[in-house]
């Protein structure tokens, strides 16, 4: 397989040597908000946007962890069923990132990494009331989180092929006093 970045930790190489993260790293063609292909191609180039976002030594390592796992999972998501629940790729992405951390932080990230997106999409559909309750319960249940699920939210759709729409349409969302960037 063809990993296009070098893990960093102990913890990052344990992730890479998975044969479950490598099935889900090498899954992937070319396709509408990832033109890159892979999994892994994405995670390099979101690694790259973690260069720029992050505002410390431990937050880029936190980063870079969501980074490695929050789409390991896309290739176990059964296309003909509703993406929920066992069928959601962040929630089973969440499931594999537990057997390398207990931090709940990195863990709700990668469970939650495109709930704004998903938000965007139903205010997008006209659906303005319900997204904007989806954007009112994620930010209550992040808390003390958002900061850091804001700067992955932005390293994950600042990469080449993904429309900055969602990512602007969201930060217009979160209560100044809730989320410094």
């Amino acid at each position: 397989m063809d990993i296009r970045f070098l893990p960093e930790t102990d913890l990052e190489r344990a992730v890479c040597a998975d044969p479950e993260w490598q099935a889900g790293a090498a899954w992937g063609t070319p396709r509408p908000g990832h033109p890159e292909g892979s999994v892994a191609a994405h995670v390099a180039d979101v690694l790259s946007n973690v260069e720029k976002v992050a505002t410390s030594p431990g937050e880029r390592a936190k980063l870079r962890l969501i980074a490695i796992l929050h789409d390991a999972c896309k290739h176990r998501v059964d296309e003909s069923r509703n993406r929920t629940g066992d069928n959601n790729h962040a929630v089973l992405a969440r499931r594999l990132a537990e057997r390398f951390t207990a931090d709940l932080e990195i863990l709700e990230v990668i469970e939650l990494h495109d709930e704004a997106y998903n938000s965007w999409r139903l205010f997008t559909r006209g659906r303005v009331p319900r997204a904007e309750e989806r954007i009112r319960i994620l930010v209550e249940r992040l808390g003390p989180s958002l900061p850091l699920y804001l700067r992955f939210f932005r390293a994950d759709n600042g990469v080449p092929g993904k429309d900055p729409s969602p990512t602007e349409w969201f930060e217009s969302r979160i209560p100044p006093a809730s989320c410094s960037s």
